[in-house]
């Protein structure tokens, strides 16, 4: 009996421990059946939504049919994964958006994710790709007849032996003067690159584009000697773009002045002394190695207002500032007049880079040039005027500026910075795109023609060794 009484404790806590589990089961198998019935529930939601979706997708559809009735749906060229809107949408990220092979992939990305689009990303050797095949198709198109067509050229240095020469047309037809050339006013007629360009080949591209179809009624370039000397061997007249030739006279009148070679110095001097200190914002803006006298305005420009400042009663400029800008004084003379100088150039920019050269922009320069002091300044530009106004006497008004050459390099060599490459590549071909006057039938007949042998070719053609290419052999020699 003693056994039996010891037992009790223990079969109480059994019980209790049973009335637990049996409770626990209860509870579970209840929540099972509530999850099993909140699952039916999304299920059939699931079921309406999907229907839902679809008959979206067909009302969709519908609304998108054109005239004929058919349904407008997403073209691919031809043995291509992607849709021809897609790689519109890549080639305007790269040259309207500026964006990087990388970050148009990004774009893609996130454009899916927030406006819920099913999109698939290509690679960015994809993108590269499709640029190259635009790129190379734009250039190789023939000229038509009856378009008279204006040349832009120059060529731009890069690292090593590798120099590209780009040729730009300028449709007369199309173009209206009023602004200044953009990228929508040119076409790339040609680009190509070598180790150098002399005149006599420089004057073989021009014609062989003569042979495409394009009449060339004369050509404006920066005066450089093989394209001056190949212009002639085309017999093409040229016009001097205005920007380098009204530089090259402040270049003449100031190249070898002691005066401003010192002031240049002084310069130099003074922002390096201030640049890192709590007088960084006086500093003067930097001066260019090459093209300094194309760029002479920002400099003429902060002297100028430094002096005012310094001359003020109630200047803002503290005791210390005032002490350390006291040089500049000494130079008044030369600061006022290089000052003047640069007003009226840019003035005189404003109505050729515009309006072009004619007759009527002849008198409106002519009047700003009897307001300025500088003799040699405004006989020089006066000289320009009419040298270049004689050379071509029938037509009314010319394009005197090739600026738009120089934003189209420097718009490359923002791309190569991208990519962290300072070489020439067959990226170049890109440039053709810069344009941006491209639509959906040309992008789907330029992916459907141009093959990547096409590429190659064309790449073995032009850039039989790069320095890279070099550097690349001579390392893997080390074994």
């Amino acid at each position: 009996m003693q056994r039996t009484n010891d037992n009790l404790p223990k079969i109480a806590q059994w019980k209790s421990k049973a009335k637990f589990r049996s409770k626990e089961i209860s509870a579970r198998k209840k929540r099972e059946k509530e999850l099993l019935a909140s699952r039916s529930k999304w299920k059939e939601k699931y079921k309406k939504e999907k229907a839902a979706k679809h008959q979206l997708e067909k009302q969709l559809k519908r609304h998108n049919q054109g005239k004929k009735g058919e349904a407008k749906e997403k073209r691919k060229p031809k043995h291509h994964s992607y849709s021809v809107q897609i790689i519109v949408l890549c080639i305007w990220l790269r040259h309207q958006g500026n964006c990087s092979l990388r970050s148009c992939v990004s774009v893609l990305k996130i454009m899916s994710m927030v406006l819920g689009l099913e999109l698939s990303f290509p690679s960015r050797n994809t993108i590269q790709n499709w640029e190259k095949k635009l790129g190379y198709s734009r250039v190789h198109v023939e000229g038509k007849k009856g378009e008279s067509w204006v040349l832009i050229l120059d060529e731009s240095i890069s690292i090593g032996q590798q120099k590209l020469l780009l040729i730009l047309g300028v449709e007369l037809s199309k173009y209206s003067f009023g602004e200044a050339l953009c990228f929508e006013d040119t076409t790339v007629l040609y680009l190509g690159i070598g180790s150098s360009w002399t005149g006599g080949l420089i004057s073989k591209q021009i014609k062989q584009l003569k042979s495409k179809g394009f009449a060339i009624k004369y050509a404006v370039s920066d005066g450089g000697t093989n394209l001056v000397k190949s212009l002639k061997m085309s017999d093409i007249s040229l016009i001097q773009d205005c920007t380098h030739a009204i530089g090259n006279l402040l270049k003449k009148q100031y190249n070898k002045d002691e005066e401003f070679l010192k002031f240049s110095k002084e310069c130099g001097i003074f922002k390096r002394q201030v640049m890192l200190g709590k007088n960084a914002l006086i500093m003067p803006p930097t001066q260019r190695a090459k093209g300094r006298f194309l760029n002479l305005q920002p400099l003429s420009s902060w002297a100028y207002k430094m002096l005012v400042l310094l001359e003020q009663e109630n200047s803002k400029l503290s005791k210390e500032q005032k002490e350390k800008l006291d040089w500049l004084k000494e130079y008044r003379t030369l600061i006022v007049q290089i000052n003047e100088e640069c007003k009226t150039m840019n003035t005189i920019f404003k109505i050729l880079k515009k309006r072009g050269l004619s007759e009527a922009t002849y008198e409106a320069c002519e009047a700003i040039l009897k307001q300025s002091n500088s003799s040699f300044f405004k006989e020089g530009i006066s000289q320009y005027l009419v040298r270049n106004l004689a050379i071509l006497p029938d037509i009314k008004t010319l394009i005197c500026c090739s600026d738009i050459i120089e934003s189209y390099f420097g718009k490359y060599k923002n791309q190569l910075e991208k990519s962290g490459n300072k070489l020439i590549t067959d990226s170049c071909l890109a440039i053709a795109n810069f344009n941006q006057n491209f639509s959906e039938e040309e992008i789907l007949k330029a992916m459907e023609e141009v093959k990547i042998v096409d590429l190659k070719n064309w790449r073995e053609e032009n850039l039989p060794s790069s320095l890279l290419q070099k550097k690349r052999a001579l390392l893997k020699s080390m074994g």
